[in-house]
């Protein structure tokens, strides 16, 4: 069969995908010298007359401009190398990026642990914030448009709906009445994009379904939605979830976009800080934005839908007190007499003080900045016994943390006094039972109080540079008293994330070389190892030890997510192996850690 050839340059190798707009392709580019692979993507509009009409070619034609911005200034956006039309179509030719888009990587990999969807929000957030900034919404933010780079795992945004919105136009041959489909996918969009009006916040919501798919595994149309708020209920499919992620998630795709985050950098500083932006509800049912929206102390801001108020504010001094007349005056000064008693009549003088001077003698006053909140003008007086009784209660409150404290800290000493002795019990065992030898023995050396360095273990010397360390790993089930019999005491000891857990670390237990850290459950059984291996560790080490915290044998995909850690091609990789599950990452000392836990701990 003849290759098809389009625009007599672009050999068509094999078709990608088929949908309502048209036909992708992965063609070669035969005008150029290394025959590079480009992404053809043929428009087919919708048009019921026999001819296209011009404003639609010039349609096109200025949003392939915009295209090609948006992949020349962002390294996120495929570039576009150029686009025609021929024979009542149009097509578009862009970088190939080869990967996996983001529901391929699902179907291999299954749900994503939450650091790799937080990072994957993070990558992605300051594209979106580019393209929001360029005054463009994206409109079909979904796992198949999201592609993630072979090599570094970097996420690339393709496939925007202002092309197909450009085709997507059908015009009728008897009159002149237009209708414009809606661009998106159906679950992806929020009510407002299906009703054809999108905004900036839309594509907000279709990621975080995105990060929902994830997590999760299922699409929108699969998960249920509170009949009362409309809001979509996910949580409770996802496992191992971060509080502090599922609200940023959840603030994302509310129904309402008053409720979301206004823009793509509100979102990111959410992820970055686990916070949302500080925020709280005006009186008339506004939105009032907390943060600050404007480089001048006179004006506020309140939102509403897309919509911003301002509320112009006086500097300080210009609103000057207004004259009262004397009767008022008299009755508010009697008022206040007769109401707040004695204890507080002259603060009450000195306000009616200040509401008979004169303009003249009232700029004569030091300036004096406002408060941060309002003071009532009457405060209440307390009774002294419920002073007295507030007083009470918090002393009361403090007594008992401090009691619980004590009582946490009396626990931990007698669980490392019971560790120590069954620890020196193990090693008299070992001890008695060796049989004499003339040959002088490494000594471990053990202090009541332990030093930086507690376990001292002998290296064999290294014959070569590279020659492949010896890194004493236990999996994970291992007893704690098995682990300080093999490793003596840790170098430090700390409470882990899940109640009645902890965390035993160990120093140097390769000098300069390694560090690990073993955390155990209520049980004393060893359910996570993390190992931080230095640069200076060969990369055969580094396998060799991660074969050993999974138990003998990592397979070769593992070994090779690794490698690309390793040589820099990623900064992070996760993978699961039987009921374990991992994690290999360059940390900002540019060391390498290695983690491996049991599936459902962490």
């Amino acid at each position: 069969m003849k290759a098809v050839m389009l625009n007599n340059r672009y050999r068509i190798i094999k078709t990608l995908g088929r949908g309502g707009f048209g036909e992708t392709y992965l063609t070669e580019d035969t005008h150029m010298p290394s025959g590079r692979k480009c992404v053809l993507k043929q428009l087919k509009p919708i048009v019921k007359q026999p001819k296209t009409p011009l404003w639609m070619k010039e349609r096109f034609q200025r949003e392939a401009a915009i295209l090609e911005e948006l992949g020349e200034n962002s390294n996120q956006i495929p570039q576009l190398y150029a686009y025609f039309s021929e024979d009542g179509k149009f097509y578009l030719v862009q970088e190939w990026i080869e990967g996996l888009t983001l529901d391929q990587y699902w179907e291999r990999e299954g749900n994503l642990h939450r650091d790799e969807v937080r990072q994957i929000l993070l990558q992605l957030l300051p594209v979106l914030n580019y393209v929001h900034s360029r005054r463009i919404i994206h409109r079909d933010i979904k796992p198949e448009n999201i592609i993630l780079r072979q090599g570094d795992n970097l996420p690339f945004l393709i496939d925007f709906g202002a092309v197909k919105e450009a085709m997507a136009t059908e015009i009728n041959q008897n009159s002149n009445s237009t209708y414009s489909a809606s661009i998106g996918t159906p679950g992806y969009m929020s009510s407002e994009q299906a009703a054809g009006r999108p905004i900036y916040s839309s594509d907000l919501y279709s990621l975080g379904l995105t990060a929902i798919f994830l997590l999760t595994g299922k699409s929108p149309n699969e998960l249920e939605t509170n009949p009362r708020t409309g809001e979509i209920i996910w949580q409770e499919h996802a496992f191992n979830l971060d509080p502090k992620l599922a609200a940023v998630i959840d603030q994302a795709i509310r129904f309402h976009p008053r409720d979301r985050f206004a823009t793509a950098q509100e979102m990111l500083v959410a992820i970055n800080s686990g916070l949302n932006a500080p925020r709280t509800t005006h009186p008339t049912g506004a939105t009032l934005n907390l943060a600050p929206r404007s480089n001048s102390a006179s004006e506020q801001y309140i939102s509403r839908g897309n919509k911003h108020h301002t509320i112009a504010m006086e500097p300080k001094g210009a609103n000057k007190p207004k004259k009262r007349g004397l009767l008022a005056n008299v009755a508010l000064f009697m008022l206040i007499a007769i109401g707040i008693g004695a204890g507080t009549f002259a603060a009450g003088f000195a306000v009616i003080s200040s509401l008979l001077r004169s303009p003249e003698t009232s700029t004569q006053q030091a300036e004096v900045k406002p408060p941060t909140r309002t003071p009532d003008l009457f405060p209440t007086i307390e009774k002294q016994d419920d002073i007295n009784q507030k007083e009470s209660d918090q002393k009361q409150a403090e007594a008992d943390k401090k009691e619980v404290e004590r009582n946490e800290a009396a626990k931990n000493a007698a669980r490392r006094a019971r560790l120590r002795k069954i620890a020196a019990e193990i090693r008299k065992k070992v001890r008695n039972s060796e049989p004499e030898t003339t040959e002088e023995q490494p000594e471990v050396f053990v202090e009541e109080k332990p030093p930086k360095k507690l376990a001292k273990i002998e290296l064999e010397p290294a014959s070569t540079p590279e020659t492949e360390i010896s890194i004493p790993i236990l999996t994970t089930g291992t007893s704690e008293s098995q682990l300080m019999s093999t490793l003596g005491e840790p170098n430090s000891t700390r409470r882990g994330w899940r109640p009645n857990s902890q965390v035993l670390v160990y120093y140097d237990v390769v000098p300069d070389q390694a560090n690990i850290s073993y955390q155990s459950d209520d049980t004393g059984k060893i359910r996570q190892t993390d190992v931080a291996l230095n640069q200076s560790v060969s990369l055969g080490a580094m396998q060799q030890t991660l074969a050993k915290m999974l138990g003998g044998n990592a397979p070769a995909g593992v070994k090779e997510k690794l490698r690309s850690v390793y040589d820099r091609q990623a900064n992070f990789s996760f993978f699961k192996v039987s009921n374990l599950e991992g994690k290999v990452q360059r940390d900002s000392k540019d060391r390498i850690n290695i983690s491996v836990w049991e599936r459902g701990f962490q």
